[in-house]
C-alpha cells in the first residue's frame, strides 16, 4: 500500500554513506525515526507536484514506479485538487508512492517545498503530472553524477509529445558545466522536470524554491546553485514532455518571461558589472531570443569577454554564442569567434536529426507500454516442440497475472518423441518441414519453419524468448525480433563440455557471441551452460536459471510412498536384496555411453552389479550383444510410462547417465529427487549442478571405463555410502523445482521489456 501523510515530516537523518553499484555512485542510507525505530529511505526520491491535471498523472506515475532504479520513493503533492487526482492515487498500490495533501492551493514553489521537507533520498529528481520519464531516466542520471566530474546537478533533453504521445521536436540545452552558466545568464540551463540533485553536494537551506519568483522559481534556484557548482545535462532525452494546451507554461507566458528577466539581469550584474544597464539588457534580450536588435550583438559580445575572464574559454559557449549571432544576422560576429564554428553548427545537426530519430522510436514504445496493464507483458515463446520437462513450466509461467504466454512451436515433435505432452497454456503449432542429412551434421534436427514471422507479427509480443540459436526457427525468431526492435531472451541449453568439430566450433564462436551480446536477457538450464555464454559475451548478472527439471516435490513424496514397498518391488523385478541395481534412463544410441557403463561393470567383476536400461532406440541388439559377450547381467524395458519409470527409480540402488553429450539430462533430476546415489559423465551438464563428487555421487571422464569401474565398485560396495548419498541428493534437487525458474522467467521477461 501507498503511503500518504497530511502534515509536513521532520527531515530524516543521515545514518552513514557507502559506496556501491556499478558505476561507483556513491549511495547513502537514511533512516527516519518513528518512536523507537528507524525506517530505511531511498536512494532517490522523485518530487511531483499537481493541481487538477489527473488526465496525464497516470503515465507520469507508472513512468517513475517502473524505472530501472527502484531504490525509490515518489512524493506525489496534490495541491488542493478537485478532479480525479485523488481518486487516480488512491488506486496506485505501490509502498513507494507518499502522497501529501495540501488542505488549500499553494502554488508549485510552495508545493514543491513541502515534498523537499518530507524527500528522504540521498537524490532528488523532479518530474511534471503531465510529463513522462523514459526507463532508465534515473539510471543514467546516477551514471553521469558519478563521472570524474561529478556535478551536483544533472538534467537531460526533452522530448515533446502531444496530448495523444504523438512524439515531436527535440530540445538539448549545453551538456558542459561552462555551457549550463552561460545559458543561466539568458533563461533556466535545465528543463526542470529533468533534474536530479546530488543533495549531499547542496546545502540543503539552499535546495528549496522561492515562491516569490512564480513562474520561474526552478530558474532562480538553479541560478543560485551554479553560482557555486557544476551542472551537467544528457543529451539524449530522458523525459517526454507533454506540449498541450492546458500546461501553464502556454497559459502564463508572459508572467514567466517576466520573473525570467529578473533573475538574468541578476546574474549578469554579477558576471559582468562593468555593463551598463542598457547593455545588460541589450545582452539579454539577444541571448534569450526575445529581443534581436544590431546594437545588441556588441552588448552580447562584451559579456561574452566578462564570462570568459570568470570561466574561462569553452567551446560549447563559443558555439552557442555564434548560433546566437548567425541568428541575429552577425555572421562575421560570428567567425570572430573562431572558423570551426559553422563546421560544428552543421555537425550538431547531423547529431541531433539522428537523437531526434532514436528518441521518436523510444517514446512511442514506452509510452505503449505504460499504457498497458503493469501485470500483463505480452510474452512470444519461440520452441522446437512440447516437452514433459518444459511445457509444465511454461504452464505456471502462463497462470503468472503479469505475463501473457503464447508459446510458438516448431512442430509437435521434431525428433519422432514417444512422449505425450497436452500444454495447459496458450500455444501453436508450425508444421516445420525436417530435411535428410542435417541431423548427421547438426547432431540435432532443422525442420523448416518459414512461420515464424507471421506468428510473431500476430501476437505482437514486447518481448520473445527463444529457444536456442542454431534451429531455424530460432534464427528465425532473432532476425524476426531484431529487425522489429522487439527484445529478445535467449534459452540455452548447450554447452562447452565435450569435444566439438573444429568447424563447429569456428562458427559458433563467430556468430554466437553477437547473438548473446544483443540478447537482453538470457536463461540457461544449469552452471555449465552458464559458463559457456558468459564466455561467449553474456553478463553474468544477466543470466539466470530456466531449468530443465521435474515437479520435485511431486517426484520425491512418490518416490517416498514407493520406498516403503521397495522390497517387494525388487522382488517383483526379480532382484535379490543382495543385488546392486544400477539404472541409467537413456536412448539405446551410442552418444549414451551406454557401452561405457556396460565395461565399467564387467571390469569390476562384481557379480552382484545388475545393469537395467529404461528407454527404446536402434542399438539395443548391439548392447545385448555386448553385455552376453562380457557376462554382464543386464535389462532392457524399452520406453515406459512416467509411473512405471518411478517404480524403477525404487527398485534402483544406483543412477548412472555416462552420456558423450547431453545439454543437461532431466532423468538426472527424476534420480535424485527418488533418491539415487548418481554417477554421471563430465559431459553431461546436470552433473555440474546436481552432484557434488563424493558427496552424493561421482562424475567421471566420458568414456573412461575404469574411472567408471572404480565408482561403481566403491558404490557396490558400501551400502551406507549408497545410504547418505541418496540422502544429499534428494536435499540438493530440492532448489531444482519449477518455482524457481518461474521466478526467473518473469524476471527475465520483466527486465526484457524495461530496457
Amino acid at each position: 500500500m501507498r503511503l500518504r501523510v497530511e502534515g509536513i515530516q521532520e527531515p530524516p537523518q543521515l545514518l552513514d554513506s557507502v559506496h556501491g553499484g556499478n558505476h561507483e555512485v556513491e549511495r547513502w542510507k537514511l533512516a527516519v525515526r518513528h518512536g523507537n525505530t528507524l525506517t530505511p529511505m531511498p536512494l532517490v526520491s522523485v518530487l511531483l507536484a499537481v493541481h487538477d491535471d489527473s488526465r496525464f498523472l497516470g503515465e507520469a506515475v507508472q513512468s517513475v514506479l517502473r524505472q530501472t532504479v527502484d531504490d525509490l520513493e515518489l512524493i506525489v503533492v496534490d495541491d488542493a485538487s478537485t478532479d480525479a487526482t485523488s481518486a487516480l492515487l488512491s488506486a496506485v498500490e505501490d509502498p513507494r508512492l507518499v502522497v501529501l495533501t495540501n488542505d488549500e492551493q499553494a502554488g508549485l514553489a510552495s508545493s514543491l517545498n513541502r515534498g523537499l521537507a518530507q524527500a528522504g533520498g540521498r537524490y532528488v529528481a523532479r518530474l511534471d503530472a503531465d510529463d513522462v520519464a523514459l526507463r532508465d531516466r534515473l539510471e543514467r542520471q546516477l551514471e553521469r553524477l558519478g563521472r570524474r566530474d561529478q556535478p551536483a546537478i544533472v538534467g537531460s533533453a526533452v522530448l515533446d509529445v502531444n496530448a495523444a504521445g504523438r512524439p515531436g521536436t527535440l530540445h538539448r540545452n549545453p551538456s558542459g558545466a561552462t555551457g549550463i552558466r552561460w545559458l543561466a545568464l539568458f533563461g533556466s540551463p535545465f528543463f526542470h522536470p529533468t533534474v536530479l540533485v546530488d543533495r549531499k553536494r547542496v546545502d540543503r537551506a539552499q535546495l528549496r524554491y522561492d515562491p516569490s519568483y512564480l513562474e520561474s522559481e526552478d530558474y532562480e534556484l538553479w541560478a543560485r546553485l551554479l553560482s557555486a557548482l557544476a551542472g551537467a545535462n544528457l543529451a539524449e532525452p530522458l523525459v517526454l514532455k507533454r506540449v498541450h494546451p492546458g500546461q501553464a507554461s502556454l497559459r502564463r507566458g508572459a508572467l514567466q518571461a517576466s520573473f525570467q528577466r529578473q533573475v538574468a539581469m541578476r546574474e549578469i550584474d554579477r558576471i559582468a558589472p562593468g555593463l551598463t544597464a542598457d547593455e545588460a539588457e541589450l545582452a539579454w534580450g539577444l541571448g534569450s531570443g526575445r529581443e534581436i536588435t544590431p546594437a545588441a550583438a556588441d552588448a552580447y559580445l562584451g559579456l561574452l569577454e566578462a564570462f570568459e575572464r570568470h570561466h574561462g574559454v569553452d567551446a560549447e559557449v563559443r558555439g552557442a554564442a555564434a548560433r546566437t549571432l548567425l541568428a541575429a544576422g552577425r555572421p562575421r560576429k560570428a567567425l570572430g569567434l573562431g572558423l570551426s564554428q559553422p563546421a560544428r553548427l552543421a555537425l550538431r545537426g547531423a547529431d541531433r536529426r539522428l537523437r531526434a530519430h532514436q528518441a521518436r522510436q523510444r517514446a512511442t514504445s514506452w509510452l505503449k507500454t505504460l499504457n498497458k496493464p503493469r501485470d500483463a507483458i505480452r510474452v512470444a515463446v519461440v520452441s522446437p516442440e512440447p516437452t514433459p520437462y518444459r511445457s509444465p513450466l511454461f504452464d505456471r509461467v502462463a497462470s503468472r497475472p503479469e505475463v501473457d504466454l503464447t508459446v510458438i512451436y516448431a512442430a509437435e515433435t521434431v525428433a519422432d518423441r514417444t512422449w505425450s505432452v497436452e500444454p495447459e497454456h496458450r500455444a501453436e503449432f508450425l508444421r516445420g518441414r525436417r530435411f535428410p542429412g542435417l541431423y548427421g551434421l547438426l547432431r540435432h534436427d532443422y525442420p523448416i519453419t518459414p512461420g515464424i514471422g507471421r506468428a510473431l507479427a500476430r501476437l505482437s509480443p514486447d518481448v520473445v524468448v527463444i529457444s536456442g540459436w542454431s534451429t531455424f526457427a530460432s534464427q528465425a525468431a532473432i532476425a524476426w525480433s531484431r529487425g522489429h526492435g522487439i527484445p529478445y531472451v535467449l534459452l540455452v541449453e548447450s554447452h562447452d563440455l565435450g569435444p566439438r568439430a573444429r568447424w563447429r566450433r569456428a562458427v559458433k564462436g563467430a556468430v554466437v557471441p553477437r547473438l548473446v551480446r544483443k540478447a537482453a536477457n538470457v536463461l540457461v538450464v544449469g552452471n555449465a551452460a552458464r559458463e559457456s555464454v558468459v564466455a561467449r559475451g553474456a553478463r553474468p548478472a544477466d543470466v539466470r536459471i530456466f531449468a530443465n527439471t521435474v515437479d520435485v516435490d511431486a517426484w520425491g513424496k512418490r518416490a517416498g510412498w514407493l520406498h516403503a514397498n521397495r522390497d517387494e518391488l525388487r522382488a517383483r523385478g526379480g532382484f535379490a536384496p543382495e543385488h546392486v541395481v544400477v539404472l541409467s534412463v537413456a536412448r539405446l544410441v551410442p552418444e549414451k555411453g551406454l557401452h561405457t557403463l556396460i565395461r565399467a561393470a564387467a571390469t569390476t567383476g562384481d557379480q552382484r552389479i545388475r545393469v537395467v536400461v529404461a528407454g527404446g532406440g536402434p542399438g539395443s541388439q548391439q548392447l545385448t550383444e555386448l553385455a552376453r559377450e562380457l557376462g554382464v547381467p543386464l535389462t532392457l524395458l524399452g520406453d515406459l510410462t512416467q509411473e512405471a519409470l518411478a517404480e524403477e527409480y525404487a527398485r534402483a540402488d544406483v543412477f548412472a547417465l555416462l552420456s558423450l553429450n547431453e545439454t543437461w539430462g532431466v532423468v538426472v533430476n527424476e534420480a535424485a529427487a527418488s533418491g539415487l546415489p548418481l554417477l554421471l559423465s563430465d559431459r553431461v551438464g546436470a552433473a555440474h549442478d546436481l552432484v557434488r563428487d563424493g558427496a552424493n555421487g561421482f562424475v567421471i571422464p566420458a568414456e573412461d571405463v575404469r574411472a567408471a569401474a572404480a565408482a561403481l565398485e566403491q558404490l557396490a560396495s558400501d551400502t551406507e555410502l549408497r545410504h547418505t548419498a541418496g540422502a544429499r541428493s534428494r536435499d540438493l534437487v530440492r532448489d531444482w523445482g519449477y518455482e524457481p525458474s518461474v521466478e526467473n522467467f518473469v524476471s527475465a521477461v520483466r527486465e526484457a521489456t524495461s530496457r
